[in-house]
């Protein structure tokens, strides 16, 4: 397995676990602490993952990582985030 192909899979299971781990939080302790856990999910640790893959890349520069905090804005690098 190449360089290249372990980097992709090692970002998508840490998107995709967490995901999962959301789920359960909701399944076992309630509807609050799912929305707490997907709030976390989306608006705090997801952006992080992206700005660390997009700079991994070499996609951004630093000065622009904290545009990938504002809603939507990673959808700009979809493509490059999942397959690059």
């Amino acid at each position: 397995m190449t360089n290249r192909w372990r980097n992709r899979i090692t970002f998508w299971l840490l998107c995709l676990i967490p995901f999962y781990c959301v789920f359960l939080l909701g399944q076992y302790f309630g509807p609050t602490w799912f929305a707490v856990s997907l709030m976390f999910y989306a608006a705090i640790y997801r952006p992080l993952l992206a700005i660390y893959r997009l700079l991994q890349l070499g996609l951004i520069e630093k000065n622009d990582a904290w545009k990938l905090f504002i809603p939507f804005y990673h959808t700009n690098y979809t493509v490059e985030l999942w397959v690059g």
